[in-house]
């Protein structure tokens, strides 16, 4: 069929399985193969008005979501209890395909741990990272609140670090800055508060691209040349991680203007509610 239509050549999707290729490299030839990295990384990479419409609509009603579940939460729940309060939220207002993550206290200071059966007390960090789908874009959003307590000093002061990193990385965003500056930025207000340089504390990359999928490219990481362009989204996700005591975590969708940058529903305002 392939042949009939005149097919000389064929890209291949990124995430295609191997058995595809090497099936259409059979019927082409092995030269008439090739990759469709950079083809799909143009089309996808910016997003149209409509697109963002979707991803913007996504991260709201999960912002949303977590704030109305975080009013369900009691002593002795565990990180299960928690993310089905969450899950239940989000679809009632119409999102599919939920997950969530629930950390507490010291398992927060595992970026993307798992700790289900320690319970909630009082006074613990939480940390609930979650999104789902809406109308098949994707919704990526952390929140780090303390649970049924004033935060201790160090919890805050730890937060408003979080959050000046995540504010000033978004203060750089516009087209034509390099992937990789807002990731400096972020780690330098890290080093600069006394947290350690480089990954010593903040151990991940200050964002993803978010669209179909909820990890897409291009990346927002130290090493990532990639001028930005308008309609490129992304998650702006800093952390300061302290293994043994406790993890902070803010993570908000981006979108790339004419001129800067825009964020997907608010900013949460302070350590005492995910709001």
């Amino acid at each position: 069929a392939l042949r009939e239509r005149g097919v000389s050549s064929i890209a291949i999707e990124p995430r295609c399985r191997f058995f595809v290729a090497d099936g259409l490299a059979g019927e082409l030839g092995s030269r008439a193969v090739r990759s469709g990295h950079d083809a799909t990384r143009e089309l996808r990479a910016r997003k149209d008005a409509h697109e963002l419409a979707l991803l913007r609509r996504a991260s709201e009603l999960t912002q949303q979501a977590i704030v109305a579940a975080s009013e369900h939460l009691r002593e002795g729940m565990t990180g299960a209890d928690v993310a089905g309060w969450m899950r239940r939220a989000q679809e009632r207002l119409g999102l599919t395909d939920v997950w969530v993550l629930a950390l507490f206290g010291k398992a927060a200071a595992f970026p993307h741990g798992e700790d289900r059966d320690v319970p909630l007390a009082r006074g613990d960090v939480i940390l609930v990272d979650t999104g789902g789908t809406f109308h098949g874009y994707r919704s990526d959003t952390t929140r780090t609140w303390v649970f049924g307590g004033r935060p201790s000093s160090e919890v805050e002061r730890v937060w408003n670090v979080v959050r000046d990193a995540q504010a000033r990385a978004f203060d750089v965003l516009r087209p034509g800055v390099p992937c990789r500056e807002p990731d400096r930025v972020a780690r330098s207000v890290i080093e600069d508060a006394g947290f350690g340089a480089g990954y010593e504390s903040f151990t991940h990359r200050l964002g993803h691209g978010i669209g179909l999928e909820v990890h897409e490219e291009p990346y927002l990481d130290g090493g990532n040349e990639l001028p930005l362009a308008p309609g490129m989204t992304f998650s702006d996700e800093p952390g300061i991680y302290l293994y043994g005591r406790f993890g902070i975590r803010l993570e908000d969708i981006v979108a790339i203007t004419a001129d800067g940058a825009e964020s997907f529903g608010t900013w949460q305002r302070s350590p005492a509610s995910p709001a």
